[in-house]
């Protein structure tokens, strides 16, 4: 068989209409000696840029083209140059959010993005008249081309797309009508051949444009200036100004080595042409700081630029922690400016608004992602349109384990049911597998925006999005090679914790408390962290963290920035080495390689913790620039070796001149290429520790506050917020329940207290909490009795389900009545509610009599937790404790050292694998007293994991130990999985 170039290919970003993923065209394509390969996706060019760079990798000329069907009509555009892609962008960018009429109507639509740069390809000759005005005659191919169109490559996946048909339409895969063929043809199979090569040989010779065949100039967006005046001379007005105010604060001049630092890079900026960049940046940052908007101190390396601290884009002076400007802009290497800034999450949605209306729909766009097609979801989807009982595909989906997500092969090798299932279902499991990967829909990327001077389409299509604002076409992998620069707005949940916290402080008629007039010195917060109190605390929650940061004995900033850098996989090594070094600091020469490296070190007891210490070794000893020093450290990192050899002979040679011996300078550099691998961005690691500390001096001084906040965070994470109430109640504070009469959204407090809402009760929505407060402003008399509740509330919101709930969960405790007997009488009191609402008032000689009902504890707390998704008053654990002959001691009062029967509630289950590669995990335990985390090694795993699951109470042994002050905990074997 042989095949040629076509020209309707679908690929599959034309979501659920195709089978061809980009890779595998181009792979058939260079498999059949193709010159060229045609891109014509169907209104959409989400995969433009990946196939033109992928096929000019393989030596593929990329023609790019984009089709629309229109009523009878196929119409296949082709750009010819640089103009005809435009001309396709602002085509694509209309067709995306718009629905085709007629023919005629479409194309005096579409006419004003049509012109002589480009090809038409059309099956019908009637429409030459209504474009005659602006395609060239001799560039429309009418009715002289198939336009068959192609959505997979080969016959055997006919039942495959069949497959995808079906689901897009919702369909059985029976009541699937018959399909046209729509695999690649074979020239034998095509009528017209050799005539067919020849016209699309003739369109290929007239494209004369590649979209990446060299990297575009950056089309960063201009920033508007007071007067005019250039962003160079403006940016340098509001940085020297700023510069000038900080020393003013503390009444000296500008030290010497401020001033060289902000010249050097305003020089640095302005020759790379990035002003316009910080001013954009300097802007949004300083629009969210005026409307109180929190902004994080810093992330990524753009902490290590004077002028970002000066423009408040960052909160960190880099001088002070030894950052470099140099691992943030590299004079040396053309790089674009990457600064990533941090907004409380709840609020940036208002940042990007107000970005939106300064610069306007066509000059900022979000950037889009794809979701592809998983093992389970690809078994879900085709098992659906063959009509599988539901039982048998959660059992398959079941055995697909967490590292093969996307490995549909290896997890049926790994697991003896689905070889089973596979032989048993192979059109299922074939399928399944062709669909594995293929772009599903778009999202959006968490945190990227791109802004241009000129309208967005000149460069890439976009779509408009639901809320007006503009989104790529292109992901994020292909926008700098086409001048776009990204910029990074993120929402930090940690940031919007702490405005609550502060906001919570106001509230409670506390001293505000702002975040850069915190001490970085109190001992308590230290105290804090140093006896491992670290839940709710960025970066230092986890089990592991939390042991470090108690190894370390944590005491300064710079500790928890250095444990925050070394607990990664690679540094975690030197981990117990830092902790040692760090007791015996006067002996820090002893550790180093040679002693003029201690300036560099010594902050981090001869380790190497960062890559700013590797740009200053490389600097001191080598000679290197700081900008060349950063080049060196990324081909280290990258393991460059041809750039890498050339950089060692240079650095070799510098350290000559530096006065150290071959033998030594050898050494250096040996000791710096090992490590280099490991260092972290120290910018980014100093930036968050203030995050870190400050919630910690929170939590230290703020308890109610900081749980609140805290709390608010956790909302429907029942395991998170029992963990939390649990933490307030071993803090001595009181726990409010909700209550119908306090009906609130958010966690409150008094003095000692903390008051639970209303909205923490499963089924009690913001609108029955919303008409309940409307009803109490209106209503005096509405919390007099159960009555007046009820006949205030029937015809406003209160159902059978939001009663039952209110019930259980204690909120109407204060009536005086017993849950159970309030439950039973449902029907009686909603008659009684019913009849009295049509009376002008209440009737106390029609009160209904209630019939006295019961139920046991168990049963009782069962029911709360129903409500909760935990207990939150009376829990089973203490009530079956309570029952037992034997006693059981609660978790806290677990003594270290030995073996214990324990019963516990299973909250969490972390599946994880040791050094040697064999199954355990960690499976997080709690009780009414405390919540731990208990180690499952390979042999005890294998026989648990089919037997617990989260929310299982379990009757266990367990041996405890002790590391770094902290309980330690083994299962040593499963007892009972109990019923209640």
């Amino acid at each position: 068989m042989s095949y040629s170039p076509q020209l309707n290919v679908r690929s599959a970003y034309n979501f659920q209409e195709s089978l061809i993923k980009i890779e595998d065209y181009l792979d058939f394509c260079v498999a059949n000696n193709f010159n060229f390969a045609f891109y014509t996706d169907k209104n959409v060019m989400y995969g433009a840029a990946e196939f033109s760079k992928l096929a000019q990798q393989k030596g593929i000329q990329p023609i790019l083209g984009l089709t629309t069907e229109i009523e009878t009509t196929t119409l296949i555009f082709i750009a010819k140059n640089q103009k005809g892609y435009q001309n396709l962008c602002y085509l694509s960018s209309w067709l995306i959010n718009h629905d085709v009429t007629t023919l005629s109507e479409t194309l005096e639509f579409i006419k004003p993005f049509l012109s002589e740069n480009l090809i038409l390809v059309a099956d019908n000759k009637e429409i030459q008249p209504l474009i005659a005005d602006v395609i060239k005659p001799n560039d429309q191919y009418l009715e002289t081309i198939q336009t068959k169109r192609i959505s997979y490559l080969h016959q055997s996946e006919e039942k495959t797309f069949r497959v995808i048909k079906a689901l897009k339409e919702n369909l059985k895969l029976v009541d699937l009508p018959p399909l046209p063929n729509e695999d690649y043809p074979t020239n034998e199979e095509l009528a017209n051949a050799s005539q067919q090569a020849t016209l699309l040989k003739e369109i290929a010779n007239k494209v004369s444009f590649q979209l990446f065949e060299q990297k575009a100039k950056p089309h960063l967006i201009k920033f508007p200036t007071p007067q005019n005046i250039s962003a160079n001379t403006y940016l340098a007005k509001l940085t020297q100004e700023a510069l000038m105010n900080l020393f003013l604060k503390q009444k000296i001049a500008v030290p010497k080595n401020y001033q060289e630092r902000l010249d050097y890079e305003l020089k640095v900026i302005q020759e790379m042409g990035f002003a316009d960049y910080f001013l954009v940046v300097w802007d949004y940052v300083k629009f969210a700081i005026e409307n109180k908007i929190l902004v994080g101190p810093g992330r990524g390396s753009a902490g290590g630029s004077l002028v970002s601290y000066l423009l408040g884009i960052t909160q960190i002076d880099p001088l002070e922690y030894d950052l470099l400007f140099e691992r943030f802009l590299n004079p040396e290497r053309e790089t674009m400016p990457d600064i990533d800034i941090d907004f409380q999450d709840t609020r940036r949605d208002e940042v990007i608004a107000y970005l939106f209306n300064k610069y306007g729909q066509f000059h900022l766009a979000t950037i889009v992602t794809y979701q592809t097609i998983g093992a389970k979801s690809a078994i879900r989807d085709v098992a659906r349109v063959y009509d599988l009982d539901l039982e048998t595909v959660n059992v398959i989906s079941k055995n697909i384990g967490f590292y093969h997500q996307n490995d549909l092969k290896g997890a049926i090798e790994a697991s003896d049911i689905l070889k089973s299932y596979a032989q048993k279902y192979p059109d299922i499991f074939k399928s399944a597998q062709q669909l594995l990967g293929l772009p599903r829909q778009t999202g959006t990327h968490a945190a990227g925006l791109i802004f241009t001077e000129e309208d967005l389409r000149n460069y890439i299509p976009i779509k408009i999005n639901y809320d007006g604002i503009a989104q790529t076409q292109f992901d994020m992998n292909y926008l700098e090679d086409l001048g776009l620069i990204k910029m990074d707005l993120l929402g930090l949940r940690n940031l919007s914790t702490l405005q609550t916290i502060q906001n919570n402080i106001l509230r409670n008629n506390k001293p505000p408390v702002e975040l850069q007039e915190i001490p970085l010195n109190d001992p308590q917060t230290f105290r804090l962290l140093q006896r491992g109190d670290t839940s709710g605390i960025f970066q230092l929650e986890s089990p592991g963290m939390l042991k470090v940061v108690q190894s370390l004995g944590v005491n300064s900033i710079d500790d928890i920035s250095a444990a925050s850098a070394l607990f990664r996989p690679g540094p975690q090594e030197m981990i117990p080495t830092f902790v040692k070094r760090k007791k015996q600091k006067n002996a820090i020469n002893n550790f180093l390689i040679d002693p003029s490296l201690a300036p560099i070190l010594d902050s981090t007891y001869g380790i190497i913790v960062y890559q700013e210490q590797v740009l200053q070794m490389l600097q001191k000893v080598g000679n290197f620039s700081l900008g060349k020093s950063d080049i060196v450290r990324r081909a280290m990192s990258k393991k460059v070796p041809s750039y890498m050899q050339e950089a060692k002979v240079d650095f070799l040679k510098g350290a000559q001149k530096n006065h150290y011996s071959a033998e030594q300078a050898l050494k250096i550099w040996n000791w710096i290429e090992q490590f280099a691998n490991y260092g972290f961005n120290k910018a980014h690691s100093i930036a968050y520790s203030y995050i870190s500390y400050w919630l910690a001096y929170f939590k230290t001084h703020y308890p109610l506050e900081f749980y609140a906040a805290l709390l608010s965070g956790v909302k429907g994470n029942e395991i998170k917020t029992a963990q939390y109430l649990q933490e307030v109640k071993n803090l001595g504070l009181k726990i409010q329940p909700p209550t119908i009469k306090k009906a609130q959204n958010d966690y409150n407090f008094t003095v000692n207290t903390l008051i639970l809402p209303l909205s923490l009760i499963k089924g009690v929505g913001p609108e029955f909490i919303r008409r309940l407060n409307k009803e109490a402003a209106r209503n005096p008399h509405l919390f007099d009795s159960l009555f007046h509740f009820l006949h205030g509330t029937i015809n406003n919101g209160l159902t059978s389900n939001i009663f039952q709930a209110l019930v259980w969960s204690g909120a109407l405790d204060l009536f005086n009545y017993d849950r159970p007997t309030l439950s039973a009488n449902e029907e009686v009191l909603f008659n009684f509610a019913k009849l009295s609402s049509a009376l002008p008032e209440l009737n106390p000689n029609l009160y209904p009599v209630l019939n006295k009902a019961t139920k046991n504890a168990i049963e009782r707390a069962d029911l709360e937790k129903k409500y909760y998704g935990f207990f939150l008053g009376s829990h089973p654990l203490t009530t079956y404790r309570q029952k037992r002959s034997t006693p059981l001691l609660p978790l806290r009062n677990l003594e270290t050292n030995g073996l214990h029967q324990i019963i516990v509630m299973v909250n969490n289950i972390r599946p994880s694998r040791t050094k040697n590669g064999h199954s355990m995990a960690f499976v997080t335990i709690g009780d009414e007293t405390e919540q731990l985390v208990m180690t499952v090694f390979g042999e005890e795993w294998e026989k648990i994991q089919q037997q617990i699951q989260i929310k299982s109470i379990i009757l266990i042994t367990v041996k405890v130990g002790s590391y770094l002050g902290k309980k330690n905990i083994v299962l040593r074997g499963l007892d009972e999985v109990i019923k209640f």
